[in-house]
């Protein structure tokens, strides 16, 4: 199949993957297709998931979650995952690694040699205040509500070596309510991811995202030639099968 092949990377429950599966089984993308699934943890439910939309799931053992003797044996751990990676990468031909839930710091070698090839999700609308390093899963949410700031929301980026830090490809809002609990706040947000990556996905695909010369922002044409509204329609699809 011609087209943008990408590689998803993710460590637990997979329900980003299973949104991005679901708008491939329901032929929403246009030239797109997932040419596997990477989890750095045996056992993972991405895994299951995965089997079970026909994605072939590959185990690479991480760094993450695991002890080491040393802190050699641990680099000597992430480089057998980055280069597992990027064999894996060439040899089905791979056109985007798209991070869905992934528990693991991507390192300067794989980024290096994957440049804005790479795109990531972070539950959170603001970066500055609420991404970086350890900023991961409820802690997010739980400092979120903690800053008393009227919304959140979820923004997805090209990863770079700068955690958290690469230019912005799409972001959505979600409002606080006052009742507002991290576990409700992340649950809101998933909703939210669940539409957003995907689009995003198409975006690159379609090649209408553009980073400039500094590496640092985007320009994404989202509605030259009507494409926000084939888009939305064609992804009204995925939504009334969610809310039966």
């Amino acid at each position: 199949m011609m087209g943008t092949k990408i590689l998803v990377l993710a460590s637990g429950r997979g329900t980003d993957f299973q949104a991005i599966a679901d708008h491939y089984s329901m032929g929403i993308f246009k030239d797109v297709s997932i040419a596997g699934l990477v989890s750095n943890h045996n056992g993972a439910e991405v895994i299951g998931r995965a089997e079970k939309e026909g994605v072939t799931p590959y185990v690479i053992e991480g760094v993450t979650g695991r002890e080491f003797g040393s802190s050699q044996k641990r680099e000597d751990a992430r480089s057998h995952f980055d280069e597992s990676c990027i064999e894996l990468v060439k040899r089905l031909g791979v056109d985007l690694i798209v991070l869905a839930g992934f528990d693991q710091i991507i390192s300067r070698p794989f980024v290096d040699s994957c440049k804005f090839k790479i795109v990531n999700i972070h539950p959170a609308y603001d970066l500055k205040r609420f991404g970086g390093k350890n900023m991961v899963g409820m802690r997010v949410h739980e400092e979120v509500l903690h800053s008393r700031v009227a919304y959140s929301g979820c923004t997805v980026h090209y990863v770079t070596n700068d955690i958290d830090g690469g230019p912005a490809i799409l972001k959505r809002k979600v409002d606080i309510s006052a009742e507002e609990t991290p576990d409700s706040l992340e649950k809101k947000i998933l909703g939210v991811e669940h539409l957003v990556y995907p689009e995003a996905i198409q975006l690159v695909a379609d090649g209408r995202v553009f980073v400039d010369d500094t590496g640092k922002k985007c320009f994404v044409d989202r509605y030259s030639d009507g494409w926000d509204i084939d888009w939305d329609l064609r992804q009204q699809r995925y939504i009334a099968a969610v809310q039966q």
